[in-house]
């Protein structure tokens, strides 16, 4: 598999700083859902909110009460709202 090399950093679990992504695939309250190459990003919580979206720079902050960060290899995409052409 040939994952790019990101970061994140969680900060007392209500922010969570991120690199090297390459799309908002979709966001709501709820849930956040980025891809990483071939990966697939969801981060679950309550009142999350995109912050400092730079898909240029492939960095995003997510904030909010974050309870989980899970990664899908290969899982299918929805039309992007966010990302690279």
């Amino acid at each position: 598999m040939n994952t790019k090399t990101h970061s994140l950093v969680l900060e007392s679990r209500n922010k969570l700083s991120l690199t090297a992504i390459d799309e908002v695939i979709s966001f709501d309250e709820d849930t956040v859902s980025l891809a990483v190459g071939e990966t697939v990003l969801t981060i679950t919580g309550d009142s999350l909110a995109v912050k400092n979206l730079s898909i240029d720079c492939g960095e995003v902050t997510v904030e909010g009460n974050i309870t989980a960060m899970v990664y899908f290899d290969n899982a299918p995409r929805k039309k992007r709202l966010f990302g690279k052409k």
